[in-house]
């Protein structure tokens, strides 16, 4: 379970007035737009520190807000996390760096309240700001990415609370966070991303269209469960209704219900479905990289709502991957092969902290 952050400043005695002043969202009322939290930064360090300077404020760091905007930006494009928002949301959580009676410190060199709690006496420390910005991002891309995993971080690892993010992947947009995500208030997101576009707009960018209204789930037709999970030793592969032979975007989508939460990323187009833990890549699209007949190469599996046609779901324990498969896990965190074919297909499983973690499918190119 993540930790429970501390409440954010009171925003209108630390903060200057600007032209998007933070309300309280009713929880009845909550934004639908989408705003992933992994993805590039579109600030630059230069446009984040030049927009500060023009608030009027004094931090208590004695870091330079101008190296602390870089830090953000380098170690979130590192990781693929939006390090520009993570900029505003440590502005939201530290009172404009200025930590007025906060548990956390200015010389913690923690930007965002991680391991701060109500009955809590203090926060987190960190031996640099760069150790503070990166555990805050890591910390973010485990809440954004269902393929996070503690040993497969961009950079090393200084987030000692990543594994209590659980499942990985839980609130993959920024609008999803807050209500016990990150923090536990119900305008938690709302008040970042409307610091967030002071910042854009300053910079002359299109702000983000914060629709607010009923939520409307991600997914619009997600199915039940459980879904089946097959990687024959002949090279057949299967997840869920989709069959690896005919498995492109488009009956991806059909199979598992429609998503806004695509990107290109290193010559494939990365498909995220929250409410199902999965994370799928797709190639070969002759319109494009994320055309709708971009083929299924590969699959990370969170929920527990998908199991192995032998019987294996994330959150079994470790001792179920030799019963089922006579493969020994081994302790600690790692992964095991548990079905390879000639034709490229495999099954794998992601273990630690004695469970499944994920099942990861790698689909063969199709031929012709």
């Amino acid at each position: 379970m993540a930790q429970t952050q501390a409440p954010p400043p009171p925003y209108g005695s630390t903060a200057p007035t600007t032209s998007t002043p933070t309300t309280s969202t009713p929880a009845a009322s909550r934004l639908t737009s989408v705003t992933p939290l992994v993805g590039q930064s579109r600030l630059t360090g230069a446009q984040i520190a030049g927009w500060f300077a023009k608030q009027g404020v004094t931090p208590t760091i004695v870091t330079p807000i101008l190296d602390l905007a870089n830090i953000f930006v380098d170690e979130g494009n590192a990781q693929n996390v939006r390090g520009d928002i993570a900029f505003a949301q440590s502005v939201l959580e530290t009172g404009w760096f200025a930590y007025k009676g906060s548990m956390v410190k200015a010389t913690d060199n923690n930007f965002s309240g991680l391991g701060a709690c109500d009955t809590c006496t203090s926060g987190n420390q960190y031996p640099s700001p760069t150790a503070g910005v990166r555990a805050q991002i890591q910390h973010l891309w485990a809440y954004g990415d269902p393929a996070a995993d503690p040993l497969r971080v961009a950079r090393q690892l200084t987030d000692t609370r990543m594994s209590y993010v659980k499942p990985y992947g839980k609130s993959p947009t920024w609008e999803a966070m807050g209500g016990g995500n990150w923090a536990s208030g119900t305008d938690y997101a709302v008040n970042v991303l409307k610091l967030y576009n002071t910042m854009l707009v300053f910079n002359g960018l299109t702000p983000i269209n914060l629709t607010m209204g009923t939520p409307a789930p991600v997914v619009a037709t997600a199915p039940t469960g459980p879904l089946t999970v097959m990687v024959s030793r002949t090279g057949g592969v299967r997840l869920g209704d989709l069959r690896a032979k005919n498995g492109t975007l488009s009956s991806a989508g059909t199979a598992f219900g429609g998503t806004d939460l695509q990107r290109a990323a290193y010559g494939s187009c990365h498909v995220t479905w929250p409410s199902l833990g999965a994370v799928m890549a797709f190639q070969g699209s002759s319109a494009g990289t994320c055309g709708s007949d971009a083929h299924v190469r590969a699959a990370v599996l969170s929920n527990p709502i998908w199991k192995t046609d032998k019987g294996l779901s994330p959150g079994d324990p470790v001792t179920k991957i030799k019963t089922l498969y006579r493969v020994k896990a081994g302790k600690g965190s790692g992964s095991r092969m548990l079905v390879k074919a000639r034709n490229g297909a495999r099954l794998t499983v992601r273990f630690g902290d004695g469970v499944v973690k994920s099942l990861i499918v790698a689909v063969p190119a199709p031929r012709g």
